[in-house]
């Protein structure tokens, strides 16, 4: 049986990260192959709490080069962590794990992971050097196929299997705790895009139709100013929840809606799961990927936009609501296929 050192970006409040690690440490925790895991994490004191498991700090180095000794693979568990677009410098935090981890002949596997983009020349060839020295890597979208093959990766080094967080198991039906048709909004801000005032007058027509909006954090350190913001100028013609979600919470009140307009990638992963109807903005291309993974289609990318155009997406978001039936018949077809998938993953993690 094997000792696990679990590296991702967790332990930042990002609530998709965090659903990530919970389905990995599922997966770890079913497999019979696996005697022990640690988690790298940015709060290693919180991540051990929810998730029962040991975790140290990814910061301090010592103690990850001790784990690094007694352990025997270093796993890297989904997310974007390869790109240099959000970060500049976390992209050589995770290829430094892995040299690290290769110099002591330990086993390097990356799963479901977003590769890219990376716009710098330079570390797109020292991401190319030290991605060769991986063992194995799985890829959650086609578009970082095509990455890793540009940068000569052996193509029998490289998998599909889908973000693990697609799998979540939760039932379609609908919570009747509303009459009301029901929206969730999971937004955050994006460079200099103007998105608060075209969102008001969004949520102006929806209130004047008679339905209800809610609003939730993804990122909640992030998100939440975001959200008093628009609280400040709707009042109560929407709802806000400011607390910090788990998974579960989130796929809650998400799988009780009719609807979802959403930025946050992992925000449409579940409501895919959840096979609620959704609208996606984008301002990364895992964005454009996961909606190509389901034969869809993004309804903006803005980062080519200086604003959102509010009367375009009232128009979009009606026309959804005005098909929901059809949509969740292409949503539970398109994302049934795409966890099948996911047994590449468990095939992996029994083989380690």
């Amino acid at each position: 049986m094997k000792n696990i050192l679990l590296a991702g970006y967790y332990g930042f409040g990002n609530l998709g990260d965090e659903a990530i690690l919970e389905m990995f440490l599922m997966y770890f925790r079913d497999s019979s192959n696996i005697n022990n895991v640690v988690v790298l994490s940015g709060n290693p004191e919180e991540t051990n709490k929810r998730y029962n498991v040991k975790s140290i700090d990814r910061y301090n180095i010592i103690s990850v080069i001790k784990c690094l000794f007694k352990t025997d693979a270093l796993v890297f568990g989904g997310g974007s962590l390869i790109q240099d677009i959000t970060s500049k410098r976390s992209i050589h935090y995770y290829l430094f794990l892995i040299k690290l981890a290769k110099l002591m002949g330990k086993k390097v596997v990356l799963l479901s992971q977003g590769i890219g983009p990376i716009v710098h020349e330079s570390n797109l060839k020292y991401v190319s050097r030290v991605l060769k020295k991986a063992d194995i890597i799985t890829v959650r979208d086609y578009m970082s196929i095509d990455i890793l093959e540009k940068m000569n990766i052996e193509k029998n080094k490289i998998k599909f299997s889908a973000d693990p967080v697609i799998g979540l198991g939760f039932k379609r039906e609908r919570k009747k705790d509303s009459n009301k048709t029901r929206i969730c909004f999971t937004l955050r801000n994006w460079k200099n895009i103007e998105l608060t005032e075209e969102i008001c007058k969004v949520v102006d027509k929806l209130f004047n139709d008679g339905i209800e909006c809610v609003f939730i954090c993804f990122h909640y350190n992030m998100d939440l100013f975001l959200l008093d913001e628009l609280e400040n100028k709707l009042g109560n013609k929407a709802k806000f929840i400011k607390n910090r979600l788990t998974t579960q919470e989130a796929m809650e009140i998400i799988k009780s809606m009719d609807l979802l307009v959403g930025i946050r990638l992992h925000a449409l992963i579940l409501s895919a799961s959840a096979y609620v109807p959704f609208v996606a903005l984008s301002y990364d291309p895992k964005i454009d990927q996961f909606l190509q993974c389901l034969d869809m289609k993004v309804f903006t990318d803005i980062n080519n936009v200086n604003s959102i155009d509010s009367e375009a997406l009232y128009k979009e978001i009606i026309s959804k609501l005005n098909n929901k039936e059809q949509e969740q018949e292409q949503l539970e077809k398109s994302v049934n296929k795409l966890r099948e998938t996911i047994q590449v993953n468990l095939d992996i993690i029994d083989n380690i």
